[in-house]
């Protein structure tokens, strides 16, 4: 069993709210659209009784925790990896916490047993960056619907109304 649940984009915190909703008004005006409220996808797998969700974060600033550290890979800028502040963990945290402000969550989800031992596979491509160069820039969004993509479930998506930026990349990058 697994779903999918989007939370508002910086529901935690005033800083990433107040910059992602700054930098949604300057893409929606560079693309000619309204903005959009932006959306975090949220991905949590049942396996053998055990509830585990796939998280995006930042390398520094985090205690160890139940998690297991999958992939790392650069944030903004494949120059600056050396230094933990631009680097990103992608990881399965055991017991997750719903997450906050969560506006939407899928209907279950058929999902094999070993999705999780697929996120191996996933590219670590830089996030913030249109590194395969798909029209859209790598996120975590991109990661869950990377692995949506492979399983074929295309039937996912953002809340209407809402925007869940890389979400696009993910796909287009699983389809290669």
């Amino acid at each position: 069993m697994a779903r999918v649940g989007w939370a508002q984009v910086g529901a935690g915190g005033h800083v990433a709210r107040r910059t992602s909703a700054w930098w949604e008004r300057l893409v929606a005006a560079r693309e000619g659209r309204a903005p959009q409220r932006l959306v975090h996808a949220v991905l949590e797998v049942a396996v053998d009784g055990a509830v585990r969700s796939v998280d995006m974060a930042p390398t520094w600033g985090r205690s160890p925790g139940a998690r297991r550290v999958v992939v790392t890979g650069p944030v903004g800028s494949r120059l600056l990896a050396w230094c933990p502040l631009f680097r990103y963990e992608l990881r399965v945290v055991d017991a997750p916490a719903p997450p906050g402000h969560v506006l939407h969550v899928s209907d279950e989800l058929r999902l094999p047993g070993g999705v999780l031992d697929d996120l191996l596979l996933v590219p670590p491509l830089t996030w913030g960056r249109d590194e395969a160069r798909v029209g859209d820039m790598w996120t975590s969004n991109s990661v869950v619907s990377w692995l949506m993509e492979r399983h074929g479930v295309t039937s996912v998506g953002p809340p209407a109304g809402h925007r869940a930026p890389g979400w696009d990349a993910g796909r287009r990058v699983a389809r290669r």
